[in-house]
């Protein structure tokens, strides 16, 4: 019914969606006709109806900040970008505190007072003697210390005009649990379409609040050119001079190319590449094939999800077991 209506009606019954507090109306009116509804937003009550909407719901605001970034007043839009940069984090940090990090453990001397587990099969592997004698003093135990595996991560995503929006959206939520969960470990921000540009050097130290901004008003336009980001992403983790099994790429997309060489080659030059498929609107299931011969050829893991936001939940789940 929206997209009967003209410039005026949208806009009063903008207005009048702010009254009732109604977040969806607001939605498909924006869908309708983004100018009238955002010109309704643009004012003192739009701002205090969507900081009350940002303290309960998860990424709604930062879909409201995608429609109406362009058009709406400066003044306003770093308010409405403030509030959709606090969903991101809120909900990533929701995301992240649910998954598990990426620890390996060592076994060692049980020195240490209070070291809260012991390795029972490397105690009486080392100490079949002692044990027989029953002479098995406190230094002869053997316990197990817990340590962060430091990773080298260079995060490939993909932001062309197939996946508007939603992969914007997607790209700020999950470089935001990447950053959560890699903490004080190395890794870096690719995103591409037509082209590729480095949003975060891996060896550079950048504030995701920062990160989070540059998507949030970045743009998902062109062609999909695979190659590229994995040309861009590559260099980047050829900068890591040391040698060690935790250097991989982690590429996000729908797999339906339509710029570039075929990403299949430059996949076997990556140390370690892992894929997370997205089905694309159309032809997604020769979309997700490429995605799986691409990491398949990288040596690395597959997930493929049902849409986006599943995303950073799979890419947790990677994390935990790489």
């Amino acid at each position: 019914m929206a997209n009967t209506l003209d410039y005026k009606k949208i806009k009063e019954l903008t207005y009048l969606a702010i009254q009732y507090k109604n977040l969806e109306a607001i939605l498909g009116l924006l869908k309708s006709n983004v100018y009238a509804s955002t010109d309704a937003l643009d004012c003192d009550e739009g701002v205090k109806f969507f900081t009350e909407k940002a303290k309960n719901s998860e990424t709604s605001m930062a879909e409201v900040y995608f429609f109406i970034r362009r058009p709406i007043s400066e003044k306003y839009k770093k308010i409405f970008r403030r509030l959709a940069r606090q969903s991101i984090l809120k909900t990533s940090l929701k995301i992240t505190s649910k998954g598990i990090r990426g620890n390996y453990k060592k076994t060692v001397p049980y020195y240490h007072v209070g070291m809260p587990e012991f390795d029972l099969d490397e105690t009486i592997q080392h100490n079949p003697l002692n044990i027989y004698k029953k002479s098995l003093t406190y230094k002869d135990i053997y316990g197990i210390r817990r340590q962060r595996q430091k990773r080298k991560i260079i995060l490939i995503l993909d932001t062309s005009g197939s996946m508007y929006g939603k992969l914007l959206l997607n790209a700020a939520l999950t470089t935001s649990v990447l950053a959560y969960n890699m903490e004080k470990e190395e890794y870096g921000i690719v995103l591409f379409n037509s082209t590729a540009m480095v949003l975060k050097k891996i060896d550079e130290k950048k504030p995701i609040i920062t990160i989070i901004d540059e998507i949030l008003d970045s743009e998902a336009v062109g062609f999909t050119n695979i190659h590229i980001g994995l040309e861009k992403g590559l260099k980047e983790l050829d900068k890591i001079k040391e040698r060690t099994r935790n250097k991989f790429g982690i590429l996000i997309s729908d797999g339906n190319y339509n710029r570039g060489d075929n990403p299949i080659d430059l996949a076997k030059k990556y140390p370690k590449l892992h894929v997370i498929g997205i089905p694309a609107e159309n032809d997604a299931a020769r979309g997700i094939d490429t995605c799986r011969e691409i990491a398949k050829a990288g040596q690395g893991k597959f997930f493929a999800v049902n849409n986006y936001r599943e995303i950073p939940r799979a890419l947790i789940e990677l994390l935990s077991q790489i």
